[in-house]
């Protein structure tokens, strides 16, 4: 199930465990933000672009009561690390590891009732061959914010929703491109490190073909000034794994 370098890491959420190498990248606190805010009914199929070594396709089978997953990644280590993740998890009859560039993506006639995403967010101008794996995965490498949008948006049922965290640097960029794509932005969440610094993240929610009209929500702050996780994200982190019930009510508001 390892390879050489390769480690085990608990989750702490329903015994869920993913491989990770300290060598390579590895998912940080926004992956869990995302995984916490998306939401999917019974039977929904979910969608997530970029799945790096699988955290967020994981935590929201645990988190949500999602039918089913399919989880993109370009990078062939990573996708397989993940899909090694899901079989060491027992999920494989729920989460699909697909080895694919989004722009390439074969969709087949599939919709998904949720699309998320943590994309690169970084410019990048350097030689696209020579890029590592954690460059790939936070600098537009292989894809643009706009290029993730666009997929999501080929993907994503009339209604569906669309779910986002992004440095706050790229909001505007991504509020252009998901009205570009007939996503409105309903939800906005600003994230700091600790309540002293300045919003640096954002999460999203949009909704493919919605009416207009967003809703700003309280700051989600990180840490405490002594660096201990606030309550909040420690729930987040520690103590909620129950399958949350996303409703069909808000699809097309």
């Amino acid at each position: 199930m390892l390879k050489d370098g390769e480690e085990i890491f608990d989750l702490q959420c329903d015994g869920l465990k993913i491989i990770q190498h300290p060598d390579g990248y590895a998912f940080t606190t926004d992956a869990v933000l995302l995984a916490n805010t998306v939401r999917a009914a019974k039977g929904d199929r979910v969608l997530e672009l970029g799945t790096g070594s699988g955290v967020i396709a994981l935590l929201v089978s645990k988190k949500t009561n999602a039918g089913h997953i399919d989880a993109v990644e370009i990078q062939p280590r990573l996708a397989d690390m993940a899909r090694r993740s899901v079989e060491l998890n027992g999920l494989s009859d729920r989460i699909d590891i697909i080895e694919s560039d989004m722009k390439e993506l074969g969709l087949s006639g599939k919709s998904y009732d949720v699309v998320c995403t943590n994309p690169p967010y970084m410019t990048y101008s350097g030689d696209a061959s020579e890029a590592t794996e954690n460059e790939i995965c936070k600098s537009e490498v292989s894809i643009t914010v706009a290029e993730v949008v666009h997929t999501a948006a080929k993907a994503l049922k009339y209604g569906g929703k669309f779910y986002v965290v992004l440095k706050s640097e790229r909001l505007t960029d991504l509020i252009y491109n998901m009205r570009l794509n007939h996503i409105e932005p309903k939800i906005i969440t600003p994230v700091q490190p600790t309540a002293k610094k300045d919003v640096d993240t954002v999460l999203v929610t949009g909704i493919k073909n919605g009416k207009s009209g967003v809703k700003v929500m309280r700051p989600l702050v990180i840490t405490e000034a002594d660096g201990s996780y606030t309550e909040t994200v420690r729930r987040m982190y520690f103590n909620e794994c129950d399958p949350v019930r996303g409703g069909n009510s808000d699809r097309k508001s």
